[in-house]
């Protein structure tokens, strides 16, 4: 259908590394397949989208691209179980910030937008975990954010009935992964195999030296010996039964014979599974709610939702449109967006001032902008203030028709700058946290309809929405009105191979986010100013809010270049912001 064959090959030279939710007794929420099954009937081995919905892919960043290391299953909203050993590098265990975890998806190297992407907040192994002979190879990933729950996104159900292998002898049970197809290269489309789980003699019998001293009693064996096996890039897999049209996850893909001493799987060799099974009160200690089916891990200790500067932020009135309930695309951009900001610069021998940057209002007395505007800036350039207020940069006064009435806004407001402050690790690696405050003197009146504060992703319920499009608004370069576009998120695998691609450097992270250029066929090719921010709309204090969730920090300025725009996401910085403000 592996990760990390080096490791145990230099181990033991013959074996390869094939690097929840509780349904008993309570409303079922896991292992539900939520599409029509009628179209799912697959053809081949090639699984169906939506077929596997707990399934996740899990790639590892390695600066420049991202690899695709192991397979995982959901257990629950922010925890995704696996191989302990898909964890592992030659340096040791994975660093949190290069794991990358999509769920989702039905495919490889083609995203759709039926899938979600999260950062890994805690890798936790089991603690008797011996990569030596890969007893307790079991592994929990707790996600940063909360992964949101769709038709083709669900739990699988934990194991709740006899644990004793011999009750599963002889019953057969669904691998799933992206591991090595017949071409002995890793499969671009999600594939499934049905085999049976054999009894630990027969397994030892069929190759007493592979299995005899590493088949343990929390293991077990499964497979034909036919040609049909999990094989490299399966690792941390499940092996999935059903039960009433319920699926339960019994093991874990751990490892597999080598074919003639090379670093592949021998497919005619049985396959064995971590027993899952005998793990359930080591995976309970993680959930949120013990036995819950409707935890998750344990929420993630975040110094931010419960921080006293929240109250800084303006959170009463936040985010509010006049134009609220209507569909985004009919809404008017004029009073549409009064967080919107132009950051004015004063430039030697010259008397007309330059805006080459947005800012964005994120409360009376703060300006969230990019790192490069206020300290890669042009010779002779020297910013000055922050307009508020704007839409026509070219009138004195904006006015405009809101249904069929002549409106005008009020004056816009001219901010002095008291201080700007640059994350301290911005362009480190290059481009890399790009993002700026901007203290004014004097707060800004917040009042007016045209001047308003945008919400910021202030809890783990906003930081964890994953929606597939952002509302931009930005100037245009070279343009003098405020404009409106919606941007389609592209992952960041798909994102760092394109840049690779056109040979610009660019080292993807978490912190960053990928969105397309719009420019459609037919239409004015024109790229937005600096900084401009990235919205949609939320749920917060019981209302409907705009909340920021990017700022655009750098891409593609020629009409021919096809790679994303680079935006600095906010949710990772919440910490940084709210350190940083003060009364």
């Amino acid at each position: 259908m592996a990760r990390f064959w080096w490791s145990y090959t230099l181990a033991f030279g013959s074996l390869l590394l094939l690097s929840s939710l509780f349904a008993s007794g309570q409303a079922q929420s896991c292992g539900r397949r939520m599409v029509d099954l009628m179209a799912l009937i697959h053809k081949g081995n090639a699984a169906k989208t939506g077929y596997w919905p707990w399934h996740a892919a899990l790639f590892e960043n390695k600066i420049r691209s991202f690899e695709y290391m192991c397979g995982g299953s959901i257990v629950s909203q922010n925890l995704i179980l696996t191989a302990a050993h898909c964890l592992l590098t030659e340096q040791g265990l994975i660093a949190a910030e290069r794991l990358l975890v999509q769920v989702g998806r039905n495919r490889l190297k083609l995203a759709d937008t039926r899938g979600q992407e999260h950062e890994a907040h805690q890798l936790i192994t089991h603690p008797d975990f011996d990569i030596n002979d890969l007893v307790h190879d079991i592994a929990l990933i707790k996600l940063a954010t909360d992964i949101s729950f769709t038709n083709y996104i669900q739990p699988v159900c934990l194991w709740d009935r006899n644990v004793d292998l011999q009750s599963i002898v002889g019953t057969k049970g669904f691998i799933v992964g992206y591991g090595f197809d017949d071409s002995d290269k890793v499969s671009d489309y999600l594939r499934d195999a049905e085999i049976p789980v054999v009894d630990s003699f027969t397994c030892i019998n069929s190759n007493p030296e592979a299995f005899g001293l590493k088949l343990k009693d929390k293991m077990y064996c499964a497979g034909a010996r036919d040609g049909v096996s999990a094989c490299n890039g399966d690792s941390g897999g499940g092996m999935f039964f059903t039960y009433g049209n319920v699926w339960y996850i019994r093991g874990l893909v751990s490892f597999i014979p080598l074919r003639d001493q090379v670093a592949l799987c021998d497919p005619n060799q049985y396959t064995v599974f971590t027993d899952v099974a005998k793990y359930l009160d080591w995976i309970r200690e993680h959930f949120r709610q013990s036995g819950s089916s409707g935890g998750g891990g344990t929420p993630i200790d975040s110094p931010v939702d419960q921080s006293g500067k929240l109250r800084l932020l303006n959170l009463d009135v936040c985010g509010k449109s006049r134009y609220m309930g209507r569909a985004e695309s009919s809404k008017p951009v004029f009073l549409g967006y009064p967080w919107m900001a132009l950051l004015e610069y004063a430039v030697d021998a010259e008397r007309e001032k330059q805006t080459l940057c947005h800012g964005t209002l994120i409360s009376d007395r703060y300006v969230l902008t990019a790192g490069h505007c206020i300290t890669q800036l042009p010779k002779r350039y020297r910013l000055t203030t922050v307009r508020l207020g704007d839409y026509d940069i070219k009138t004195t006064r904006d006015c405009a028709s809101v249904n069929g009435v002549e409106e005008c806004a009020p004056p816009v407001q001219i901010m002095r700058i008291e201080s700007a402050i640059v994350h301290n690790g911005f362009n480190t690696p290059k481009y890399a946290n790009d993002i700026a405050l901007i203290r004014l003197r004097e707060r800004a009146v917040i009042s007016q309809s045209n001047v308003q504060p945008i919400c910021l992703p202030v809890s783990n319920e906003l930081r964890s929405f994953k929606p597939t499009t952002y509302t931009l608004t930005a100037w245009p370069i070279g343009g003098n009105v405020l404009g409106r576009a919606d941007r389609q998120v592209v992952d960041s695998v798909e994102c760092q191979a394109n840049y690779t691609r056109y040979s610009i450097t660019l080292e993807k992270t978490f912190r960053q986010i990928c969105l397309k250029q719009d420019q459609s066929s037919g239409t004015r090719c024109t790229f937005p100013k600096s900084a401009a921010p990235l919205q949609t709309i939320q749920r917060l204090n019981g209302d409907n809010r705009y909340v920021m969730h990017g700022l655009l920090s750098y891409g593609p300025k020629d009409c021919t270049q096809a790679y994303p725009d680079v935006y600095t996401y906010i949710g990772p910085y919440m910490e940084w912001i709210l350190n940083n403000i003060h009364e």
